[in-house]
């Protein structure tokens, strides 16, 4: 798997490699959703790929739900190399804790936008995420593993909705537009798409610019 994580950071889509949009000194975060945070040697190797361009371990942190740093940590430092074990920093998202929140700014809708709060400080967020198509039936597609994932709990309400309620398609395109706008505020440029099987098992990694990942997936499904 480092091979293919490797191979995908060496030949981004539509964007500059790695080494030339993050520095050190630079305070990473990097956004994982719940599948790469139940496969903690996974999340390691994408971890020591990113700190591998010269950054300070000591610089990165890695977000996950509270409940999911309670059952994961410890296998993900012990998966990481001894030099960066207890060097990363890692965060687990707690939505109804409003000292941890940060308000990014307000949306169009003139709702505050709440996120955690090491998202909205960083320097850098690198999201990593399995693709799941938008289907407005629980998906939001690209970038969900930002918000609502990290968001407050209120936000996270809006976002769980029966796919039997009236209005569905139009409160779904609502709250996808609300994920572009809450990404492109927070300055999200890359990010990391995982494609599986029906097994679950990994067949591809792309890293680049989120809406172009989007049209190459689209095309290749097209294809099929």
């Amino acid at each position: 798997m480092k091979h293919k994580i490797a191979e995908a950071f060496s030949q981004p889509v539509n964007f500059p490699h790695i080494s030339q949009v993050v520095y050190p000194g630079d305070k990473v975060v990097v956004a994982a959703d719940a599948f790469v945070v139940s496969r903690p040697r996974l999340l390691a190797d994408f971890v020591a790929e990113i700190v591998a361009v010269g950054l300070d371990a000591n610089d990165v942190t890695v977000m996950m739900l509270e409940s999911e740093r309670k059952i994961h940590e410890a296998a993900f430092r012990d998966a990481l190399p001894e030099e960066h074990c207890t060097a990363i920093r890692v965060v687990g998202h707690n939505p109804l804790d409003p000292q941890s929140l940060a308000m990014l700014g307000v949306a169009k809708a003139d709702s505050p936008i709440m996120l955690n709060r090491t998202l909205v400080e960083a320097d850098v967020v690198i999201p990593i995420e399995r693709h799941e198509p938008a289907t407005g039936l629980g998906h939001f597609g690209m970038q969900s593993v930002i918000y609502p994932r990290f968001a407050d709990d209120e936000t996270q309400k809006c976002f769980h909705f029966s796919g039997a309620k009236k209005n569905r398609e139009i409160i779904f395109a609502t709250l996808a537009a609300e994920i572009d706008e809450v990404v492109y505020a927070l300055g999200v440029m890359m990010t990391v798409q995982i494609l599986t099987n029906s097994q679950d098992e990994i067949t591809r990694i792309i890293v680049g610019e989120a809406k172009e990942i989007a049209a190459i997936i689209a095309s290749n499904h097209t294809c099929r």
